[in-house]
């Protein structure tokens, strides 16, 4: 691949090694239980998977986002909900890597750097994850004390009751004196008034939480409001480019994942003296067509991760198209290996239909694809 060297080949080594022998014998826990991978997330921060978006200061190396993608790649051929843990990371790391802030990088991005513990980004409400300005969840300022007094509640926050620290976003008592509508406040687990609420029982995902966050006279220092701005369309649409652009390269190792064990079947099964692939023309050309769809979708992906390498503004609505047609590409192809696969790809043991559940929350939550298309249409001038 014209991405590869030398370098990267090695990681993409390391990441295969880490996701066979971790990530392979955890899935069925994961299935059974919903249980978060802890420990693999450790042997992840471990093996420095996670500094490769987070700066030198924390112990990190980042930002290597090509670097990144082949690590990510190589983990969702396993699972995408493995991936996926990496990603939201990045997601809840994002905005305290631009504060500089020697408190939080000690206390916060240094253990999640090597794995110690993870975080969550609770943003999304009843009202739409990225309608901020009807959102409820708000804070004031004790003047006795000069804390921050938080009050409202989350839904589908990613990593609820697994999560170390959670970073809030809630409105602001007055704009104009805090610089801003929205600010995130960061939150530790056992802070008094915060509490998990009811932990949803998806279709997939299962290992990463999704649940409820309450904020009941939660009280924090001043300095735990680490970030104030003014959340219109166009600070939503270019803070997400990043996470969308990695989201999608771990669309496309799960795609690869599912395609690759079906063509395993497939080229083992045998009718008479040959594999049903070697006796089935048709089969082989469906082969061919989901075996396109996913090279078109690794060469949008890594495009766009060498653009963000090189610190290239203009790939932004191209990350975008990424998330979105990863979670088309991943739907798709886990849907076809079904089929391919016959009666063996309903059967849960076999470990193929559990991709298309997983595929379907992305074609959801890859997030809210018709608010990501309207936003890409409305930069088009």
């Amino acid at each position: 691949m014209w991405y590869m060297n030398e370098e990267r080949e090695m990681l993409q080594s390391m990441a295969r090694e880490l996701a066979e022998t971790e990530v392979r014998p955890f899935i069925n826990t994961m299935e059974e239980t919903s249980a978060f991978p802890h420990e693999i997330m450790k042997k992840i921060g471990e093996a420095g998977i996670l500094g490769l978006f987070l700066p030198e200061e924390v112990g990190g190396c980042g930002p290597r986002w090509v670097d990144l993608g082949v690590c990510l790649e190589e983990l969702g051929k396993e699972s995408f909900v493995i991936a996926n843990a990496v990603c939201s990371q990045y997601a809840g790391t994002s905005l305290l890597t631009m504060l500089g802030n020697e408190k939080v990088n000690k206390e916060v991005l240094e253990p999640i750097c090597r794995g110690d513990f993870v975080m969550a980004t609770s943003q999304c409400e009843p009202a739409g994850q990225t309608r901020l300005h009807d959102h409820k969840t708000r804070f004031t300022v004790d003047p006795e004390t000069n804390e921050i007094v938080l009050n409202g509640g989350k839904i589908f926050t990613t990593n609820a009751g697994a999560a170390e620290y959670y970073l809030v976003c809630a409105k602001t008592p007055d704009p104009e004196q805090f610089g801003g509508e929205f600010g995130y406040i960061l939150v530790h687990k056992d802070t008094p008034g915060l509490t998990v609420g009811h932990i949803e029982h998806k279709i997939g995902w299962n290992g990463s939480s999704t649940g409820q966050m309450f904020y009941n006279n939660v009280r924090v220092p001043m300095e735990n409001l680490l970030l104030v701005m003014d959340m219109d369309e166009e600070t939503t649409y270019y803070g997400g480019g990043n996470i969308g652009a990695l989201m999608g390269v771990s669309m496309l190792g799960a795609a690869e994942g599912v395609y690759e064990k079906t063509l395993a079947n497939a080229r083992s099964r045998m009718h008479g003296d040959a594999s049903i692939f070697d006796s089935y023309q048709a089969m082989r050309h469906s082969f061919a067509e989901l075996k396109m769809e996913i090279e078109l979708l690794r060469g949008l992906a890594y495009g766009v991760l060498e653009g963000l390498d090189n610190g290239d503004a203009d790939v932004i609505e191209q990350a975008w198209a990424v998330k979105v047609k990863g979670a088309r590409i991943f739907e798709h192809v886990a849907s076809e290996c079904i089929v391919l696969n016959g009666g063996n790809g309903v059967i849960r043991e076999n470990g193929i239909e559990r991709y298309l559940r997983d595929a379907k929350l992305c074609s959801i939550g890859c997030f809210a694809l018709p608010h990501i298309t309207e936003m890409i249409a409305n930069h088009l001038e």
